[in-house]
């Protein structure tokens, strides 16, 4: 009894199945994913009954409770803010400044930004707070 010999199909890897189960964890870890609602300084801002929302183009500064102004999660001295204001100014002339400053911080550090911010050309300055209710 002889048994005929077959050729033995070489094994090859089913892409479907595998492709599914790509997708099965993009979408896994794009749900699972935990993004920052805010990056940069930790700043406690003071409280106002009249809050609004910020608008839509701006520049962000904080100033911390150790009077240390930054932006764009590094620090600065007033000078460069200065630099970075006027620039922004130049491109855009209404684009809105915003500083959000600690509410332990020196309130003559405040007053020395906003002057810069005027010197440089700013129209629209405007202080941070977080509105009574979000204590």
């Amino acid at each position: 009894m002889f048994y005929k010999k077959r050729p033995r199909e070489k094994p090859q890897i089913a892409m479907a199945p595998l492709i599914d189960m790509v997708f099965l964890l993009l979408i896994f870890f794009m749900v699972a994913t935990v993004f920052p609602d805010k990056v940069g300084v930790k700043v406690e801002k003071p409280e106002a009954d009249t809050s609004k929302a910020l608008p839509r183009h701006h520049l962000l500064f904080a100033i911390d409770r150790e009077g240390v102004l930054h932006h764009s999660e590094r620090t600065l001295s007033y000078d460069e803010a200065e630099g970075i204001i006027s620039a922004a100014v130049m491109a855009k002339p209404d684009i809105a400044v915003i500083v959000e400053p600690d509410k332990s911080s020196v309130a003559g550090q405040l007053v020395h930004f906003l002057d810069k911010a005027r010197i440089a050309g700013a129209k629209n300055v405007s202080i941070a707070t977080r509105p009574e209710y979000e204590k």
